[in-house]
């Protein structure tokens, strides 16, 4: 947690405060009639705002506590599906685990062409 700089929320998720350039804002999506929440990833967008690590376990726990929708102050049944999405593609579920290669499978010498 470092927030000795700039301002500083908490996460609806784990209720952690941190940074605001650590977190991610989720907002009230206002161009359709159902109502919806987005990722707002540049933080600009008017109105109210809810804070969460990009992590998915603050998510989950955030849609799972309905942190989010009382945060926004928007109904229950907002649909949290882009946000889902946006967490998907950009913060990964599962840690990723590189394996270096040695660069010796062809012939023994790592600079070799022979592969």
């Amino acid at each position: 947690m470092n927030h000795s700089r700039g301002p500083v929320r908490t996460c609806v998720g784990c209720r952690g405060r941190d940074s605001r350039s650590t977190l991610v804002r989720l907002v009230a999506d206002s161009s359709t009639s159902d109502p919806s929440v987005v990722v707002d990833p540049k933080a600009s967008s008017p109105g109210r705002g809810a804070w969460v690590h990009p992590h998915p376990d603050c998510l989950d726990r955030a849609i799972t506590r309905r942190a989010i929708v009382r945060a926004l102050r928007i109904p229950v049944l907002a649909e949290h599906g882009k946000v889902v999405e946006w967490f998907d593609r950009f913060v990964r579920r599962e840690p990723l685990i590189i394996e270096q290669e040695s660069g010796s499978e062809a012939d023994g010498h790592p600079m070799s062409t022979l592969r």
